[in-house]
This record gives structure tokens, sequence and C-alpha cells, in this order.
């Protein structure tokens, strides 16, 4: 994953990524809107929050629900339905409310060494007093927000599988944006060694007297990682079911932290309806590539259980609501769908009662929007300029969205912006210097220009038109065939059959730095999806000019697939050729973009003696064979066995000479049953009548 750089982090607006819970200092004009929200999750059991897409639910709640809960005393926790709703809750649980030591020691370094020298030992109220000191610490230095950002696992270096990988918030990271107070992170350390009834006799309490050394010592001794762990397994129930789940996350670490209680937000709730569906028998390779759509009815089930009062032992409802959790619920999901809350419904009858729904901004905050980043920087846009923005964007006489004006207010701090606040900080101080209107209206053609050219400039900016299109063809995925966003596993973007792996994490990368793209950890590995819908259309028009108008490349791609489905049927013939006389053409006209094994090298070999033959052809056959002897020779073993994984997944079949290279290294080497099973398919299909030896071999490493 990349890591932006603090440049690239020194900015008022975030373009078309979301605003996190350490940008709520940047983020205005939803004030009103949050404290309708916070007073519905803390007046209703559950309750929903629903919008038109654009309008800014995720950033809402990241940057000032979250925040606000938190400083009331709740424990809020957001949770994406993932590829597996349930195990999503489950781990987002535990990632938020019980973060390793590891990362919190991680948090507490940072802040130490960006805010003292190398040999002082402040205590935690002057950790705290030099971070909210504006001569030290300006809002605007991206240091601030980095110090607050949430830590990721892979940083941490112990494993915790209920943990699946991903990002932490620690709770330092919450005492220093204040929307924890010491004596909540106290309570939390100390329920940490004792909620399991294993205690630390060593363990100091925190205190704000308490020597930030001496906490992260604490924090990294092996008594602290210990006791950690051990409540983590007590956590980490060994059953699907949530509601025993939460109850045994309420009695084991709630009963242990004064005033625990707990909000489940469950973010892009949508998701449920769009993923999780069963397209159908008539859709099987489709099916196939999605979330099973029981997952779907799974959850809501789950939900229902944990919002409903249990029944008695007798099967009757009890009189009293004290069995029902101490949890609050809120739905956050695009208002197209909220018509597919009637299963909900059945058990949270005063839904609608709790809902609010989330407008765009008016003309009133979508000024505070562009004003107040600007001026905490040191600048801000001439009147003229505000208008023409407000005018440019308005929708129905009355509304913004609020992505279109992050980008737009984005763009113009790149092109003149930060010039601006460089020449005002060297020079005597004075009024604010503005953006011009004809910074705007001029040289980026308004609102309309800096949307249109947003993905453009991106592509233009790029190598070559091969460049272009293996961009396009990684973004392509992230759209459904109805025009809206996807979100993929990135290996099923990067580990394409006869692609460079290389060059598409490359491309992939530079997507994520230019935020056309956004990566997700979750549940273990790592997802994609584009940062946001108003990119759709630009990406479809970049399709249609590059990929689906070029016939040449078009046909190249049709062949390459009709290549790997080839590869993936254990049908195809050893001996006769997989391609036909079209495809061998076009595949050997692009044979420079494609990344050969040898197994394709041959199938081409094979193809051109079926379909080649002729004089004015013997230089194509004389590079397929320089081709094959050039895969024989330097195939290595560990190569060959990092494809034994993808056989075992069903994806191919090891070439002969692949094979040979085992066979010959294979006293030598031992294999797992996976990878025996894959190499006995592998001879099943290839192996000659000579080889049969190999094949007795290979069952007999197979059968038990």
């Amino acid at each position: 994953m990349t890591t932006l750089t603090l440049e690239q982090q020194y900015k008022p607006y975030k373009g078309p990524e979301s605003y996190q819970v350490e940008d709520a200092a940047f983020f205005f004009g939803r004030k009103e809107a949050a404290d309708q929200i916070v007073a519905h999750v803390l007046s209703a059991h559950i309750s929903l929050l629903h919008a038109q897409s654009g309008a800014g639910k995720t950033s809402l709640l990241n940057a000032l629900v979250i925040p606000q809960l938190e400083e009331r005393g709740w424990t809020p926790v957001r949770i994406l339905p993932q590829n597996d709703p349930v195990r999503a809750t489950r781990v987002a649980c535990l990632q938020y409310v019980v973060p390793p030591p590891e990362a919190e020691a991680i948090a507490l370094r940072r802040a130490l060494d960006a805010l003292f020298g190398a040999t002082d030992d402040p205590t935690l109220e002057e950790l705290l007093a030099r971070y909210d000191d504006p001569g030290i610490l300006p809002v605007y230095d991206p240091r601030k927000r980095c110090l607050i950002a949430p830590v990721l696992l892979d940083e941490v270096g112990a494993r915790y599988p209920a943990l699946d990988g991903g990002r932490v918030t620690p709770y330092i990271c919450r005492l220093l944006r204040s929307s924890l107070d010491l004596q909540t992170v106290a309570d939390h350390l100390a329920a940490i060694g004792t909620a399991c009834g294993t205690v630390a006799g060593s363990w100091q309490p925190v205190r704000s007297d308490t020597r930030v050394r001496h906490l992260l010592q604490t924090l990294q001794s092996a008594a602290c990682r210990a006791a950690y762990a051990t409540t983590l397994d007590y956590l980490d129930l060994p059953v699907r079911e949530l509601r025993p789940f939460i109850e045994n996350l309420l009695h084991i670490y709630g009963s242990a932290r004064p005033g625990f209680c707990l909000v489940l937000l469950f973010d892009q709730f949508e998701e449920l309806f769009t993923r999780f569906v069963d397209p159908g028998s008539l859709h099987v390779a489709h099916s196939q590539e999605m979330p099973d759509w029981r997952l779907r009815l799974e959850f809501i089930d789950e939900l229902r259980t944990l919002c409903r009062e249990p029944p008695a032992a007798d099967g009757r409802r009890r009189g009293s609501r004290r069995s029902v959790l101490p949890v609050r619920y809120l739905i956050s999901m695009r208002s197209e769908y909220i018509a597919q809350l009637r299963p909900i419904r059945e058990f949270a009858a005063d839904l609608d009662r709790s809902a609010y729904q989330l407008e765009l901004l008016t003309r009133l905050s979508a000024r505070q929007a562009i004003e107040e980043p600007a001026v905490l920087y040191g600048y801000t846009y001439e009147e003229e300029c505000f208008n023409q923005i407000l005018a440019d964007l308005l929708k129905e006489e009355r509304y913004i969205e609020p992505a279109h004006l992050s980008l737009v207010c984005e763009k113009l701090w790149l092109e003149s912006g930060r010039d601006l606040v460089r020449q005002h900080a060297a020079a005597a101080a004075g009024e604010l210097p503005t953006v011009p209107l004809a910074t705007y209206a001029e040289r980026l053609h308004g609102a309309k220009g800096i949307l249109r050219d947003f993905l453009q400039d991106f592509l233009v900016a790029l190598a070559d038109d091969d460049e272009r299109r293996e961009a396009l063809e990684l973004i392509e995925p992230l759209i459904t065939g109805s025009g809206t966003r996807n979100i993929v596993e990135r290996r099923q973007l990067i580990q394409v059959p006869f692609r460079d792996a290389t060059r598409r994490t490359e491309l992939l990368d530079k997507l994520v730095n230019r935020t056309l793209v956004r990566i997700e950890p979750r549940l273990g590995g790592q997802f994609i999806e584009i940062t946001h819908e108003f990119l759709i259309l630009a990406v479809q028009e970049a399709l249609q000019k590059y990929l689906y108008g070029n016939v040449e490349y078009q046909q190249f791609r049709v062949a390459l697939r009709a290549l790997a489905e080839s590869q993936r049927d254990p049908a195809a013939s050893a001996t006769d050729s997989v391609i036909n006389r079209a495809e061998f053409g076009i595949l050997d006209r692009n044979r420079q973009r494609v990344q050969w094994n040898g197994w394709a090298v041959e199938q081409m070999l094979r193809a051109w003696l079926c379909h080649g033959g002729g004089s004015e052809q013997r230089a194509t056959l004389r590079y397929w064979l320089d081709a094959a002897s050039g895969l024989a020779a330097v195939a290595d073993l560990g190569t060959i066995r990092q494809r034994l994984a993808g056989c075992g997944a069903g994806q191919g079949f090891l070439s002969r000479p692949e094979l040979q290279q085992i066979n010959a290294n294979r006293d030598r080497q031992a294999f797992t049953p996976a990878e025996r099973q894959a190499i006995l398919r592998s001879e099943l299909l290839r192996a000659t009548a000579e080889e049969h030896a190999d094949v007795r071999y290979w069952t007999l490493q197979v059968m038990p």
C-alpha cells in the first residue's frame, strides 16, 4: 500500500476522498446535521441516516459524528459490509474497542518524537499541551493529522488473527484529538489487565503526571502484551453469531471499564443489496466472483437477534426490557435503497421515525466548506470567485454536492492556493491573499473543466497509450454493468493471467496517489474502489476512447481472455492448439504486452504449426522457438512453486518444462499437500507415455 507524503497531505481539502476522523479540523458546513444525527442515535435504539450519492455520509460520520459520540462517552464502531458482514462486524468491534498495546506504543512514540527532543521525558499532560499548542503544531501542519491517524496492523509486529489486518485507532490518538479524556484512556488500559482476571501487579495507574517513557515501557512490556492476548482470546468467542459475541464483549471488557457503551455504525449499508445478490443460474460465471447472497440474509437475521429482546426459556417474551443489549445502532445508506429495508422494519418498527435524511450542502454551508479550511491555511478567495464557484455547482437553485465542491477547491489549492500561502508567509503579515476569479474561470475553465479534466489529466500524464489502457483496465472492474461503484479485491486486479503484475502494481499505486481509487484493508485483504461516483461518467468516456474504441486492442483482450480460459480448462487438449488463426495473429502482433509462461508459449508454437506455415512466417516460428527455449532455461524452482498456488486454485496447469524442473528436484524439496495435488493434476494432463513413472510417483504422494 502506498503512503502519502507530507506534501500530499498538506492541503485543506480532500478532493474525491472521504474525510477521516483526523480531518475533523477541516470539515465545515455540517455541524447542524451532525448534532441531529447524534441526537437520533442517543434517543433511539436503532436509527437511519440516508442521503443521495455524493452527499458525504461517510465524511460526516468520520469527521463529526464519531468524535461527538466519543465526547459523550460512547464507543462508536464504524462497520462496512465487506465480503462477509457478520465477520466484518466482529472484526471492527475488536479493532476499535481493544486495539493492541503495540499500536498504542506506536502512537505514543510518534507523538513523543514529533513534539519533544530525544532525551526529553515529558508527562502526559505536557504531551497533550504541546500537541494543542498552535505555536508548535499549527492546525494546518500535516504532522498534526499524522499523529492522530490510525495505525496499520502490519506495523505492530505481533500477529493477532482476531484483528485480521487493516487499521486500528489507538486510544492515544483519541486522547490527542480530545474526543476522549485521560481517565477513559486509563480505564481502558486498566481493563486490558483485569478483564480476563489477569492483573499485572507492576502496572501503575495512568494519570496526567505519568511520564510518557514510563507508559511506553508498560505498553511494550511482556506482561502487557500477555494480558492483552489473553483478553483478546476471551473476547473472540469461537461462535459466528453476533449476539453472544456482543454480550461477551459487554460482560468481559465492558464490566471492567466503567461507563462503557457501544454504538454500531453500519456504513454503506446499501452494499448488502447491491453486492450480496443472486444473479441466477444464467450467470454462473458472474456469481462465482460475487459474495454469497445468503450472507445478506444471515446478517439481517443476526441484526434482528441483536436488536430484539430474546425470548424466555419457555419461549414467551419477557415483560422486562433489561435483557435488551445496551447498544445503539445506526444504519447509513443511499436513499434509493431504503425501500429494501422491509426486513429491518419488521423488528425495528420505529426506524422511520428515527431517520435523518442528509441533504446536499446549502449555499451557506457550501461557503463555509470553501472558506473556513482556506482561512486556516492563510488564504481566501475573491468574492467574485466565491460566487462563481457556488453558481457553477448549484443544483435546483439551492444544493451543492460536497464531492464536487471539494474537488474544485482542491484543484484551486494546487493551482494557486499553496503558492499564495508561501508568498504570504515570506512577506509581512497583512490581509489574507486571495484566489482570483481569473484562475478559476479562465485558467481552469470553471467547475465543468475541473471535473472533466480530473481523470483526463492523470491519463495524459502517463507514458503512452499502453499505460493508459492498462490503467483503465484496472479501473474497469470497479464499475458495475449498471453504472455504480464496485469493490474488488486487489489480487483480482494485479494477478491477471499473462499480464505483468509489477507493472500493474505500479499503475495501481499511481491511481491511489492521484486519489482516483482507494485501498481499504478489510478482513485480511486489500479491496479497491473508485473514490467517488462522479468519476464514473469520466471513466466510461475514457474506456470508450482508449479501450472500446480501439478495435485492435479489443481483439487482443478477447484473445488473451480466451488463452486464459483455455489454461483454466482441464479439458483443454494437451496436443491440439487451443488458439485459432485470428487469435494467434493478434497475440503474435501484441506479444510484447503479454507476460508469457511455458504453457502459453507452447500453445503459440502449436498454433503456428496448425495455422501458420509458409516461408514468410519462418521468422515468427523462430521467435516462439527462442521464447520456448528461453523460458525453459530461466525457469527456476522458486518461480514454479509460486505458480503452484494458482494451479491449486484451479487457475491453470504447469507446463511440461516446469514439471520436468519439479521432478528433477523433488527429492530435495518438501511440497505441501495442496502443491502435490496441483502437480498431479498437471501430470495427468501433460505426461507422455515415457513419463508414466512420474504420474505414479505423484499419485502415491497425494494418496493418504
